[in-house]
């Protein structure tokens, strides 16, 4: 890092090629803030060689305007140069203290006092301040001078109200060879701690654009980040010194950066021959393997020595398992060094040997081929057949590897196009629907017009674009002829471009066709065809069809898809806990499962739990499915992620998260998508809802009405929401025009999560027409509703609803009752918009509100305060306990830490002491 300081000068460059850190750069600009009030502050910018420490740096400081910047640097070659690092300083400033600048002159012979220097730096620093802020750079601290670390020590730890930010950059921060007290400051709770560790694969992939010719592919960029660990130094050399192609193909192998690749030759070169011979081994094997199996590959008897040499130098790390020892890598670009040093004809050798060891057909054939130098058609066919196997299984990432390879190695014509249909179809179910495009696009139009059709209408359906995709997988159905599995693929895609448009009669009906052929097992079939069945209200019988299923864990790829299906139908039917039970062990055994499968149970397992009170849990896995979405371009998927990822957010008043979900779930609607614009609209109304902007909800919801959408009740609860705001906004005959179909769906489905929520919105309209006794009676049924069914939000909104109803007719002490229950709900959730609205009525009906920042002061925890306030109220440790979906041992324990805390016996004495609180 160059020495220099800045005032009014020329800008630092900017580093064109940076990428990421965005979390990192407003951890520092924060820092600045805090200095510019006069807060001193000192970062400890610490990470490995070549993870970009002085990069960030550098881009935080050519972002600063109108501050007095201060940079030296150690360096290895000047670390015994007494004042080689402080000595960059006096050179910058002008009129620095002579002790200063000073070091920037010729030695004298005479080494001065460190903490004169160190004194001298302060002076310089206060006269610095004075005109603007100043941040002062420390880079390579590790490496150097004794002298000029024991005078910065002295300096920085005495900086206090000074508007001085000092980042001191090191790989270690307790590395052996900084001094004594600098170890301890850094480590101290005066610094603030900032690690860095590798780019993100999507950063690798911005990385890749900047540095050109080509951006990686989001598969690409993460086998990049698999291969440096994202450790920019090493990413950003195989950017620059590895072909494009070579890039871009994931199923070719990385090598290691050329500097790096000639550190591990040296090391390895120090090792025996024994050692040599077993390294090699494991490079041609993979990243890991069974220690037994890499010494017989090397043709050692007794391997241990030469693994002690090897883990001696850092080049191999064992552990044990349940089987044995095992060997890999400390990093694959270890492996990749050594592998990519070998000669052909030693590697051909050794994959050889490896394929007669190898147990499984992916294995084996991965070291045949890797040994062919060239390919007969036989083994093209072999290498497409276990690419099939493994696609039936649905093991994607194995079906892709074999599949388009095989594609390579087949001549053009009809045979490869129909190979390529069947590689699209993995690659899109990976996750890797670029890829899946780009391929698809080899396939000639005029040849094989099925093949043709349903590689493009695919493609166009992952992409969003559902009338496109079924234009064009209709007409491939007219071509298919007698190929099954062409047949059974089409079939599947038009049975989820069904469920897309909102048709559940299309989707059962074209999942049947695919469930007819022989080649039937597609993944979604079963799922198309049961949630097809829902939407045209037949969950009962899809729920009694799936009835003998087994668990996840134990289930077929084919009952797995039928589970999600009936996940979906249990979320539907009410059977909350059916639902999640499903999905959790549907999430459970989802890794090998294509990204779509994984994107749903995320995502409805999310509902789920967001419906049983579960906010923590469902916010994680509303998250997962979002980013599935995201990562791996299922576009046709995103809004339905996005918008379940908004549910969460919305309730609890984060707006901006909520916001950005939300725009991101209306930027993948797409025309003929209706479940994309229904799911993004509700979402849209919800965060409306929660910041009682009524207006917005009629604009966003109103469009519905004239949309054609299922006759399924679940899909029909946003009435409810719309019926509310017309209500609010004076509308109440188009409240009722409304709300009318949605309770008559619900009565006929029984669907009674439904019906409360239509109950509570009917008493809002009754209440509305002065109907005080109406009203009244809906409110009651909508809470008999919630009591068969565990719904706390829902249950919580009627609660407050009905307690403001109860309030305004002048029944304070019954609305209380109700605003109460309402409020440990909320408060539990953290459902903050509604929390205090619910405050202003309570204290409205004259009772005075208890928060959980109130007993806080006297040591209760979160939980603690809502035990207790329910046991003030009355309830047993069994009431308790069930509304809060705790055990009553659980309840029982918070009971005792309670009385514990504040010093009491008796529930009496609670009731006491929560009521001074209260005052």
């Amino acid at each position: 890092m160059a020495a220099r300081a800045l005032r009014n000068g020329p800008e630092r460059s900017r580093d064109e090629q940076f990428v990421g850190r965005s979390r990192e750069l407003a951890v520092l600009h924060a820092q600045l803030g805090r200095v510019c009030e006069g807060r001193s502050s000192l970062v400890v910018l610490h990470g490995p060689a070549g993870i970009g420490k002085t990069a960030l740096a550098g881009e935080f400081l050519s972002m600063i305007e109108n501050a007095v910047v201060l940079e030296c640097s150690g360096d290895e070659g000047e670390s015994e140069l007494p004042y080689g690092m402080l000595g960059q300083l006096g050179a910058q400033a002008q009129h620095a203290p002579e002790a200063l600048a000073g070091l920037a002159r010729p030695a004298t012979g005479v080494t001065p006092d460190p903490l004169v220097v160190g004194a001298a730096l302060l002076e310089l620093l206060a006269q610095l301040q004075l005109g603007a802020p100043v941040v002062i750079a420390i880079d390579g601290a590790d490496w150097a001078d004794l002298p000029s670390l024991q005078a910065m020590t002295f300096a920085l730890r005495r900086l206090r109200t000074d508007r001085v930010l000092a980042i001191v950059i090191v790989r270690e921060s307790d590395h052996p060879r900084l001094p004594d007290g600098l170890r301890r400051l850094l480590r101290s709770s005066a610094a603030l701690r900032l690690p860095l560790g590798g780019l993100s694969a999507r950063e690798l992939q911005a990385l890749s654009a900047r540095l050109g010719p080509v951006r990686l592919t989001p598969q690409a960029a993460e086998r990049l980040h698999e291969h440096t660990k994202g450790v920019p130094l090493h990413a950003r050399a195989l950017l620059q010194q590895v072909r494009a192609e070579t890039l871009a193909d994931v199923d070719a192998p990385l090598p290691a950066p050329r500097a790096y690749a000639t550190l591990v030759r040296g090391r390895l070169g120090e090792c025996e021959g024994s050692a040599q011979r077993l390294l090699t081994a494991a490079a041609v094997l993979g990243t890991s393997a069974p220690l037994h199996l890499v010494a017989r590959m090397a043709e050692l008897a007794e391997p241990l020595p030469a693994l002690e040499q090897l883990t001696g130098a850092g080049l191999l790390v064992e552990w044990r398992t349940g089987a044995g020892v095992s060997v890999g890598f400390p990093n694959p670009l270890v492996r990749a060094a050594v592998y990519h040093d070998l000669g052909p004809a030693t590697r051909r050798r050794l994959h050889l040997l490896a394929a007669s060891l190898a147990d499984d057909a992916v294995h084996r054939l991965h070291h045949r081929l890797a040994a062919a130098d060239q390919v007969d058609d036989e083994l093209v066919r072999e290498v497409a057949l276990v690419g099939r196997r493994q696609a039936a299984a649905g093991r994607w990432g194995s079906a892709c590897g074999c599949l388009t390879r095989a594609v390579q190695l087949t001549e053009d014509g009809p045979g490869r196009d129909r190979l390529i249909a069947e590689t699209v179809e993995a690659l899109l179910a990976a996750g890797r629907p670029g890829e899946a495009g780009a391929l698809g696009a080899q396939v000639a139009s005029g040849v094989d017009p099925g093949v043709h059709g349903y590689v493009q209408g695919a493609v166009a359906l992952v992409a969003g674009r559902v009338e496109e995709a079924e234009r064009l997988l209709g007409d491939a159905w007219t071509h298919a002829g007698g190929d099954a599995w062409l047949v059974s693929a089409i079939a599947t895609r038009q049975a989820m471009a069904g469920l897309l448009r909102g048709c559940g009669t299309d989707a059962a009906r074209w999942a049947e066709r695919a469930t007819a052929t022989p080649c039937a097992g597609s993944e979604f079939e079963r799922f198309a065809r049961l949630v097809g069945l829902g939407l045209v209200g037949d969950v009962e019988a899809g729920l009694a069809e799936t009835a003998e299923l087994p668990v996840p864990a134990q289930a077929t790829p084919g009952e797995l898809d039928a589970l999600l299906g009936r996940a979906t139908l249990r979320l539907w039917a009410d059977d909350l806990a059916g639902a999640q039970a499903d999905l959790l062990g549907l999430l459970a055994v989802s890794a090998g499962r294509s990204a779509p499968f994984q994107l749903i149970a995320a995502s409805s397992l999310a509902q789920a739990e967001y419906r049983l009170g579960r906010w923590d849990d469902a916010a994680g896995h509303a998250e997962i499915g979002a980013s599935t979405a995201d990562d791996f371009g299922q576009f046709w998927l995103a809004s339905y992620a996005h918008s379940v990822a908004a549910l969460v957010p919305a309730a609890r008043g984060e707006w901006e998260r909520a916001a950005g979900h939300v725009r991101a779930a209306r930027a993948a609607c797409s025309p003929g998508n209706v479940s994309a614009q229904l799911g993004t609209a509700v979402a849209e109304a919800l965060v409306a809802t929660a910041r009682g902007d009524h207006d917005a909800v009629v604009t966003t919801l109103t469009p519905l009405i004239r949309t054609d959408l299922p006759d399924e009740p679940a899909v029909a609860l946003w009435r409810t929401l719309l019926a509310d705001a017309l209500v609010s906004a004076g509308r109440p005959e188009d409240a009722e025009e409304v709300l009318i179909p949605c309770e008559l769906l619900a009565l006929d489905r029984e669907r009674r999560s439904v019906l409360a929520a239509a109950a509570r919105a009917r008493a809002g309209l009754h209440a509305a027409r002065h109907e005080p006794g109406e009203a009244e009676a809906c409110y009651q049924v909508a809470l008999e509703h919630t009591a068969k069914i565990e719904t706390p939000f829902e249950e919580a909104r009627i609660q407050l609803a009905y307690g403001t109803f109860l309030r305004r007719r002048g029944r304070r002490s019954a609305a209380a009752e109700q605003l109460e229950a309402a409020q440990l709900t909320l408060s539990r959730l953290g459902a903050l918009p509604y929390l205090e609205q619910c405050d202003l009525e309570l204290a409205a009906s004259g009772r005075a509100v208890l928060r959980p920042q109130d007993t806080a002061r006297l040591g209760l925890t979160p939980q603690e305060h809502t035990v207790a306030v329910l046991i003030s109220r009355g309830l047993t440790n069994r009431q308790a306990a069930r509304k809060l979906v705790l055990s009553v041992k659980t309840v029982e324990y918070h009971l005792s830490h309670i009385y514990t805390k504040l010093g009491i016996t008796s529930r009496t004495a609670l009731i006491g002491k929560l009521s001074d609180l209260g005052g």
